[in-house]
């Protein structure tokens, strides 16, 4: 239950399922390597990386600490959860 997760604030306390990131040419490095690292280690279940530069969003999936699957769509695709059946987007929508 999400209540459960909220603190006093209204801040979330637990590890997400799903992270999505936004990157650009300043934030790349740390993004595909060191958050990479980080969210495949401390729980989360999928990691998508949105890249406008070349209108593409790679999706991981981590199980056990380590990359269980790894898609990529482009420009004109549907990218689909893993996790999240039904989660899907299309990237001609938020490409322009």
């Amino acid at each position: 239950d999400l209540d459960e997760k909220l603190n006093q604030q209204d801040y979330y306390m637990g590890t997400p399922a799903l992270v999505v990131e936004i990157i650009s040419e300043s934030t790349k490095r740390k993004d595909l390597i060191k958050k990479l690292d980080l969210y495949m280690s401390c729980g989360i279940q999928e990691y998508w990386i949105v890249n406008p530069a070349n209108r593409q969003v790679s999706i991981y999936l981590f199980k056990d600490q380590n990359i269980h699957e790894y898609t990529a769509f482009k420009y004109g695709e549907t990218a689909e959860s893993f996790t999240f059946k039904g989660l899907t987007v299309n990237l001609s929508q938020i490409f322009r």
